[in-house]
């Protein structure tokens, strides 16, 4: 089990270093200039959850070419975005299997629970930036077009949402890990009240996502053994 818990760990890093590269890229190559919502500030996630009315504002005029600094932009980050899925998926599996190795008897449910709303968010993922792929490359801006990406993108964030609460009890025991629990558990319901109510929970439900990844690319490679205490 130790060996699970060191992998999740790896994968966690890897995570942290990804992100940490993200962040350099873009300090250094912002995106381009848009009229975004005023309650989403990253253009990736904006495009995910937009209304149709919004859509043109995000993806800006159309050049001589046909193209905008935008789309160019929304391109090129979904070839990066199907390797971080892949990374994520295989995160969430491993803190299912974890969760589902407790010896209490609900948590086999719960870590199979967590692992098909993972798998299906995943899922979910893929489809929305095959959806976004088709927004940005079609000719004229469609209701349609925009509803296939914010149903996909809705959805996604609503699974992962729904799989980080339930691997909040991965850290539920009388030490310390708690808090990271806790952690989660606040992530999960922002994302669920974000998807549901107000959007704008999607983007700091994201944000915290990051510090929840860090502490346990730090915790589970550096401790493993206190992540198995009282498992």
């Amino acid at each position: 089990m130790e060996t699970l818990v060191r992998a999740i760990g790896a994968l966690a890093t890897v995570m942290v270093v990804l992100g940490m590269v993200a962040f350099v890229m873009e300090k250094t190559h912002p995106a381009p200039a848009a009229t975004l919502p005023p309650d989403l500030s990253r253009p990736a996630l904006a495009i995910e959850l937009a209304r149709f009315d919004e859509v043109p504002g995000i993806l800006g005029d159309r050049d001589a070419t046909g193209d905008s600094p935008m789309r160019i932009y929304l391109r090129k980050g979904l070839y990066v975005d199907y390797f971080f899925i892949a990374l994520y998926w295989l995160l969430f599996a491993g803190m299912s299997a974890l969760l589902a190795m407790r010896s209490q008897r609900w948590a086999v449910w719960a870590g199979v629970v967590a692992a098909v709303c993972a798998t299906s968010g995943a899922i979910f993922d893929v489809v929305e930036n095959l959806s976004i792929a088709a927004l940005v490359d079609a000719t004229d801006i469609q209701e349609h077009l925009v509803r296939n990406v914010t149903s996909a993108g809705s959805g996604k964030w609503l699974l992962i949402s729904i799989a980080t609460l339930i691997l909040s009890l991965v850290f539920l025991r009388r030490n310390w890990l708690a808090l990271l629990g806790g952690l989660y558990f606040v992530i999960g319901i922002l994302g669920i009240y974000g998807v549901l109510q107000m959007r704008g929970l999607v983007q700091l439900s994201f944000k915290l996502s990051l510090v929840g990844v860090l502490f346990v690319a730090v915790i589970f490679t550096r401790w493993p053994h206190t992540v198995l205490e009282h498992h």
